[in-house]
C-alpha cells in the first residue's frame, strides 16, 4: 500500500507562464530561420526525401509488373531483370533515406545549438525585474528540455510527417491509377480517420504543455532546495522537502500518462482501421476477381496489399509522430514565449566612456510593479565626484533599491536620475555599466579560478591588475598561500571560502576595473578580528579613489563617510555628517544606539 500523496494544483505556475500564441502551423513556422542557415543541407534533405519517396512507391508497381508480366508466362530471364531492378531500387531508396536522415540531423543539431544560443543572450539581456518573477528552474527547463523537444519533434516528427504525407498521397495516386474502384474502397473510412486524429490532436496538446510546466516547477524547486539544502538540513525539514518533490514529481508522472493512455489509444485505433480497410479491400477484390472484372489481376491484388501494408505503416504510426509533435508545439509555445518576453533595460543613446562621479537623483520615485507598493518617496540628493556617501536606514527603507536604480536594473522610475548631468535613462547601457560597479552584500563567486572570479572574463583586465586589484582589496594574503595561486578553483559560491574572503575578493572585483563610481553593499557577516581588519583597509582603499554610495551597517564605515543620508520608509528624513545627526537628535541618532537593528 502506498502512501497518498496530494498532488499541486496542475493550474499553478512557476511566475508567468511566457507562452507565445499562434496555431501550430505558425509556432513551426519560427524554426524556419535556424534551418534557413543551412541551406546546402536543407536541399539535401528536399532532394533526397521524394527520391525515398519514389523508390517506395515503385516497389509495389514492380511486384505486379513481376507477377502479371512474366510469372504467369514462365519468363524466367524477364523475371530476374525485374529482380534486379527491384534490388537497384531498394538499395537507392536506402542511400537517399541514409543521406537525408543524416542532413536533417546536421540542420537540427546546428539549429539547435543556435536556438538555444539565442535563448541566453535574450536571457541575459533582460532587467532585473524579468528574474524577479522567474525561477532559475523555469528558465533552464525552456533552455535545455524545451529546446530540446524541439530538436527531438521536429527532425523526427514534422518532417516525418511531411515524408509521410507525400508516400500516403503518392500511394493513392499510383492505387488510383492502378484501379480507382480498388482505391475508392480501401479509403472509404478515411473520414473516420480524420475525426479521431483530430479529436486525439486536440487532447495531446493541452497534456503536453501541462507536461512541460509540469517539468519546469519541478526542476524549479529542485535547485531551489539544492542550493538552500544546508538550510534545509539545520532547519530538520528533510522529510517535508521529500514530500512536496514527491507531490510534483507525481503530478508530473500522473500527467505524462496520461498523454501516453491517449498515444497508445490512437495507436491501437489506427491499427485497427488499417486492418479494417486491408480486409474491405480484399474483400472488394477477391469479389471482382471471381467475377472475372477486366483488369483484376493477381499482380493488381499483390499490389494493392503492398501499397496498403506500406501506407498504413504511416498511418499507424501517425499518432507516435503525431503525439512527438505535440511535444514540439508545447515546447514551442514556451521557448519563443520566453524569446517574445521583453523587460530588457531601455539602452539609451548617449555615450559616457568616462565619467568624473556625479550624482544627482531628482524627485525620485519607485515601485516593483504596478501592483506593488511604492518603495521610494520623491529621493533627492547629489554626491559630488569623489565623495563618499552613506545611506542608512532600517530594514526595507529602500536602501538596496536606490543603488540598483543606479546600476539601471530596473526601469519604470519617476522622477530623474543624472549621471555627469545626463540622465541615466539616455545613458547608453553599457557606459552606465562601465562607470559603475558593485561590492555586494553577499558576492557571488563562480566554478572557476580566483583570477577568472575577479575578472569575470573581461579581456582588458590582465594577470597584473589583478594581481595589483587582490593587494589592494588584500586578498592576496590569502591567495598566495594556495600552491596554484590565482589560478587556484573556487567552488561554486564560494563554497571552499570563507565569507571573509569572499567579500575581499568582491572587493578585488571592483578594484580590478577603472570605474569611477562604486556602490558599496557592505557586509554584516561576522568575521574574524584579522579577517574584519582587512575588510576596513580594503574598504579604506576603496573609499580613497572613488566617488562611493556606501549603503552601511557598520558605524565604523559610516563615520569615514563624507555625508550621511538617513532613509526612514522610503523617504530622504535627514542627511549630514554623523556629527551633525547625532546632535540632531532624530532618526540617525536612535539607529546609532540601537546598532542599527530597527
Amino acid at each position: 500500500m502506498t502512501d497518498r500523496v496530494e498532488k499541486p494544483d496542475p493550474k499553478a505556475v512557476d511566475g508567468p507562464r511566457d507562452e507565445a500564441e499562434g496555431t501550430d502551423w505558425q509556432l513551426i513556422r519560427r524554426v524556419w530561420p535556424y534551418a534557413r542557415r543551412r541551406m546546402g543541407w536543407v536541399w539535401v534533405v528536399l532532394l533526397a526525401t521524394p527520391f525515398g519517396v519514389l523508390a517506395e512507391l515503385a516497389q509495389p508497381l514492380l511486384l505486379k509488373e513481376g507477377i502479371d508480366g512474366y510469372i504467369t508466362d514462365g519468363d524466367v530471364a524477364g523475371l530476374l531483370n525485374v529482380a534486379l531492378v527491384f534490388a537497384g531500387v531498394v538499395l537507392g531508396g536506402f542511400v537517399t533515406r541514409h543521406l537525408g536522415l543524416y542532413a536533417l540531423q546536421i540542420i537540427g543539431l546546428r539549429a539547435l545549438a543556435d536556438l538555444r544560443h539565442d535563448l541566453f543572450r535574450h536571457v541575459m539581456g533582460q532587467g532585473a525585474r524579468f528574474f524577479d518573477r522567474r525561477t532559475t528552474g523555469s528558465l533552464m527547463t525552456r533552455t535545455t528540455n524545451d529546446v530540446e523537444a524541439i530538436y527531438e519533434s521536429l527532425a523526427f516528427g514534422a518532417v516525418g510527417l511531411v515524408t509521410d504525407a507525400f508516400f500516403i498521397l503518392g500511394t493513392i495516386i499510383s492505387m488510383l491509377i492502378l484501379d480507382w474502384k480498388l482505391t475508392l474502397v480501401a479509403f472509404s473510412i478515411s473520414p473516420i480517420i480524420v475525426g479521431v486524429v483530430n479529436l486525439f490532436r486536440k487532447k495531446l496538446r493541452v497534456l503536453f504543455a501541462d507536461i512541460r510546466r509540469s517539468l519546469s516547477r519541478l526542476n524549479g524547486y529542485f535547485a531551489e532546495q539544492i542550493h538552500g539544502m544546508q538550510v534545509v538540513q539545520l532547519y530538520g525539514a528533510e522529510e517535508r522537502t521529500r514530500d512536496e518533490f514527491r507531490a510534483q514529481a507525481y503530478h508530473y508522472l500522473d500527467t505524462y500518462k496520461q498523454a501516453n493512455w491517449w498515444d497508445a489509444g490512437l495507436y491501437a485505433i489506427m491499427d485497427g482501421i488499417s486492418a479494417l480497410a486491408i480486409g474491405m479491400m480484399l474483400a472488394f477484390g477477391a469479389w471482382q476477381f471471381d467475377l472475372g472484372a477486366e483488369g483484376v489481376t493477381i499482380g493488381l491484388l499483390v499490389a494493392f496489399v503492398d501499397y496498403l501494408g506500406k501506407v498504413f505503416v504511416p498511418i499507424r504510426e501517425f499518432s507516435g509522430r503525431f503525439a512527438t509533435i505535440q511535444r514540439a508545439i508545447a515546447a514551442l509555445e514556451r521557448v519563443f514565449g520566453l524569446l517574445d518576453t521583453r523587460e530588457a533595460i531601455t539602452p539609451g543613446a548617449v555615450e559616457l566612456p568616462e565619467a568624473r562621479g556625479h550624482i544627482a537623483f531628482d524627485g525620485v520615485s519607485f515601485r516593483y510593479g504596478p501592483e506593488r507598493p511604492q518603495v521610494l518617496h520623491d529621493i533627492r540628493f547629489e554626491v559630488q565626484p569623489g565623495e563618499v556617501v552613506a545611506i542608512v536606514g532600517a530594514t526595507g527603507s529602500g536602501k538596496t533599491t536606490l543603488g540598483k536604480l543606479l546600476q539601471r536594473m530596473y526601469d519604470g522610475y519617476e522622477g530623474s536620475i543624472r549621471l555627469d548631468g545626463h540622465e541615466l535613462r539616455d545613458v547608453r547601457l553599457a557606459d552606465v555599466r562601465r562607470n559603475i560597479t558593485v561590492v555586494h552584500q553577499d558576492p557571488y563567486l563562480f566554478d572557476a579560478s580566483v583570477e577568472d572570479n575577479i575578472t569575470l572574463l573581461a579581456e582588458h583586465i590582465d594577470h597584473a591588475q589583478v594581481v595589483q586589484a587582490a593587494r589592494l582589496a588584500r586578498a592576496d594574503s590569502f591567495i598566495e598561500q594556495y600552491e596554484d595561486g590565482y589560478a587556484h578553483r573556487c567552488a561554486e559560491r564560494g563554497g571552499n571560502l570563507s565569507v571573509g574572503q569572499k567579500q575581499l575578493l568582491s572587493i578585488a572585483r571592483a578594484m580590478a576595473r577603472a570605474a569611477p563610481v562604486v556602490i558599496l553593499d557592505e557586509a554584516t557577516a561576522s568575521v574574524d578580528s584579522i579577517t574584519e581588519g582587512l575588510i576596513d583597509e580594503a574598504i579604506a582603499e576603496l573609499l580613497a579613489r572613488r566617488t562611493v554610495l556606501v549603503i552601511a551597517h557598520r558605524l565604523s564605515t559610516i563615520t569615514k563617510a563624507d555625508r550621511i543620508l538617513v532613509l526612514h520608509q522610503g523617504r530622504l528624513i535627514e542627511q549630514g555628517t554623523h556629527d551633525e545627526l547625532i546632535a540632531l537628535g532624530g532618526r540617525y541618532k536612535l539607529l546609532v544606539e540601537t546598532g542599527f537593528s530597527i
